[in-house]
């Protein structure tokens, strides 16, 4: 039987080694392609990641630059942008945004991402201290709640603030005393919010102080006391009467000083009147010596 099948062609002749690298070489190939295919979704999630982290720092950094030009509606769009991009920290996106809306004044809209924010915020075990991070987002979420309720102070209803401060008080738990992870600003906060529940307080006790009295009986008498006061609509001008009849004294007194300096005008009218009685009697005497007179009576 032949064999000349399993020869080589001729000049093509190898020898058994340079034949097992062949192979060898060829399995290598089919190996580095099988592992670029395995490796390409490895490959691609690697860039998106990458992607991601850069255009998270882009982001951030643009929403930062609106925030400080007190853009905060800008901002807080551009920090909603991150909320599904940002995979290292995701409570940070929220936090930024809820902060941008309560700076513009929006303070009940801020508290919707805040609660996102506190819920995926790393938190220190119950028995430990809150960490720095949950005290931030929880002292932003305070001063939330402390913009609603100054807003219903402003308009008259304390019942609904003396709610919001005290959900406010609540939030800085363990954050805003003394040595708490909140600093400073917490603490400011803490001590603002104690103030602004007093002052509610006081302004709920006068509405209920009003309520209990009752506006429309109080002008119902007021109403009475005028229609049934005998002396009203007459006695307009006599105060002012009695007030000039009252000065007059005074007056004098300042500048004549007082009942010493009237006696001697008193005592110089009197010998005047005595003078002029008198000399009428003269007068008269002369007159019936003499036989009559003009009749005028006039003295002089």
């Amino acid at each position: 039987m032949s064999n000349t099948g399993t020869l080589p062609p001729p000049g093509e002749f190898k020898t058994t080694q340079e034949i097992r690298d062949a192979k060898y070489a060829d399995e290598l190939r089919r190996r580095r392609r099988r592992l670029l295919w395995w490796s390409l979704p490895v490959v691609l999630l690697a860039f998106l990641v990458a992607l991601k982290l850069i255009s998270a720092v882009v982001i951030n950094a643009a929403g930062t630059s609106a925030y400080d030009n007190q853009n905060h509606n800008t901002a807080a769009s551009r920090f909603e942008a991150l909320e599904f991009v940002n995979v290292v920290e995701p409570w940070k996106p929220y936090f930024n945004s809820g902060t941008a809306i309560y700076a513009s004044g929006d303070f009940f809209a801020a508290t919707v991402p805040l609660t996102t924010a506190l819920d995926l915020v790393p938190k220190d075990p119950p028995e430990a201290p809150r960490g720095e991070e949950e005290c931030a987002v929880r002292t932003n979420y305070s001063l939330a709640l402390e913009g609603l309720g100054d807003e219903a102070m402003i308009a008259e209803q304390p019942d609904m603030a003396l709610d919001y401060y005290d959900q406010a008080q609540e939030m800085l738990d363990d954050c805003g005393e003394d040595g708490g992870s909140g600093g400073e600003e917490a603490q400011e906060a803490e001590e603002r919010q104690q103030e602004s529940h007093g002052e509610a307080e006081e302004q709920q006790q006068q509405q209920d102080q009003e309520q209990e009295q009752g506006p429309s009986d109080e002008e119902g008498e007021d109403y009475q006391d005028e229609s049934d006061d005998p002396d009203h609509g007459e006695d307009t001008g006599d105060p002012e009467d009695g007030e000039e009849e009252h000065d007059q004294p005074n007056e004098e007194d300042s500048q004549g000083g007082g009942q010493e300096d009237d006696e001697p005008i008193d005592d110089q009218q009197r010998e005047l009147e005595e003078r002029n009685q008198d000399a009428e009697q003269s007068r008269q005497a002369d007159e019936e010596r003499d036989g009559g007179g003009d009749g005028s009576g006039q003295n002089w």
